[in-house]
C-alpha cells in the first residue's frame, strides 16, 4: 500500500469526445501535480478512435485505451494515478479506477463526480452497499454545493485514497489534476474539432501531441 504521507506526484487523467461522422475520437489528457511544487509539473494527450460506446457500469471497456494511453506518454511516472470514475464503489467492485490500476500495477483512487452504485447517508461519509451496507467509498465535499465519491482503484487504502483527494480539492468538484486534464483536454476538442473540419487527420493530430505538447497549443 501506498504510504501518502510521502507522496509527491499525483496524475489525474480525463477524456473528451469528438465525433466525426459515425466515427468518435478519444482525447485524453494526463497531467501530473506535484504537492510540494502546488503545481502541474507536466501533461501529456492521446487523440485516436474510441470503438465501444457508452454503456453504465462498463466505463473502462470505453476509456481504459485513450487512460494508458495518455498515461504512457508521461515522461515522470507518478506516484499515485487519480481516474475520473469510480474504483470499488461499482456494482462490479471493478470500476475504470481499479482495471486501471490492476493492469498498470500503479495505485489508483477513483474520483467521480456521480454516485453510481450505493447509498451516502451523509453529505460526508461513508459509500455503502446497497445489499451488504459494506463501506465501498466516501462521499467528500470538495466543491461548496456538490459531494464527490472517492473509492480504492488498486494500491492504496480507502483513508489514504480520501485524505489524498482532500490535499488536492480547490473548492471544485474535482482534485487538481483532474480539473486540469478535464479542461486541456475541452480546449483540445475545440482546437481539434477545428483541424478535423479542416481535413486533418486523426493520426497527424495524434502525432502532434506525441511529439511535442507544448507546440501542439
Amino acid at each position: 500500500m501506498v504510504d501518502v504521507d510521502h507522496v509527491d506526484l499525483v496524475t489525474g487523467v480525463d477524456v473528451a469526445y469528438v465525433n466525426r461522422g459515425d466515427q468518435e475520437i478519444g482525447i485524453s489528457v494526463a497531467s501530473t501535480y506535484s504537492l510540494t511544487r502546488s503545481s502541474i509539473i507536466e501533461w501529456s494527450c492521446w487523440v485516436g478512435p474510441v470503438t465501444f460506446p457508452y454503456v453504465p457500469t462498463l466505463l473502462s471497456f470505453r476509456e481504459l485505451k485513450p487512460v494508458v494511453n495518455a498515461y504512457l506518454r508521461l515522461r515522470i511516472k507518478p506516484q499515485v494515478v487519480l481516474i475520473d470514475g469510480h474504483g470499488r464503489a461499482h456494482p462490479y467492485r471493478l470500476g475504470i479506477a481499479s482495471h486501471f490500476g490492476v493492469c498498470l500495477h500503479v495505485p489508483t483512487v477513483g474520483v467521480a463526480k456521480s454516485l453510481l452504485y450505493g447509498r451516502v447517508d451523509r453529505v460526508e461519509g461513508p459509500i455503502l452497499d446497497v445489499s451488504t451496507d459494506e463501506i465501498i467509498g466516501w462521499a467528500i465535499q470538495c466543491a461548496p454545493s456538490k459531494p464527490t465519491y472517492v473509492s480504492v482503484g488498486y494500491g492504496i487504502s480507502l483513508r489514504s485514497a480520501v485524505n489524498l483527494v482532500k490535499k488536492l480539492c480547490v473548492g471544485s468538484q474535482m482534485p487538481i489534476p483532474i480539473l486540469h486534464s478535464h479542461n486541456m483536454a475541452n480546449e483540445l476538442k475545440r482546437r481539434i474539432t477545428k483541424k478535423l473540419a479542416g481535413g486533418a487527420s486523426v493520426e497527424e493530430l495524434d502525432g502532434e501531441c506525441k511529439s511535442s505538447i507544448s507546440n501542439y497549443l
